[in-house]
C-alpha cells in the first residue's frame, strides 16, 4: 500500500493514528455519546413517574420512578461528551 501525499488527510484515520480508543457514540455528526442518550430519557421518565406517584399516592410509581431516576442519573453522569 502506498503512502498518501502530505496534502491529503484520511477521512476516518486508523486507530493507530488516533491514539486511544473512543467510547461508543452515534457518530461524529450527532456528537452524543450512548450513555447520555440512554440516561437523559431515563431521567425524564423517572421524574414523570415520581410526579405520578405524588399525585396518585401509589407506591409502585414511587419505586419505579426512583429506580429509573437513579439509573438515568448514573448513565448520564458516566457519559464523556454531549
Amino acid at each position: 500500500m502506498t503512502r498518501m501525499p502530505p496534502g491529503r488527510r484520511e477521512v476516518y484515520p486508523s486507530r493507530r493514528a488516533t491514539g486511544e480508543r473512543r467510547g461508543p457514540s452515534f457518530g461524529p455528526r450527532l456528537n452524543v455519546s450512548v450513555p447520555i442518550s440512554i440516561g437523559l430519557p431515563l431521567l425524564v421518565v423517572g421524574l414523570a413517574l415520581l410526579l405520578a406517584a405524588y399525585s396518585s399516592g401509589r407506591i409502585v410509581f414511587l419505586v419505579a420512578g426512583a429506580a429509573a431516576l437513579a439509573v438515568g442519573l448514573t448513565a448520564f453522569a458516566s457519559g464523556k461528551r454531549l
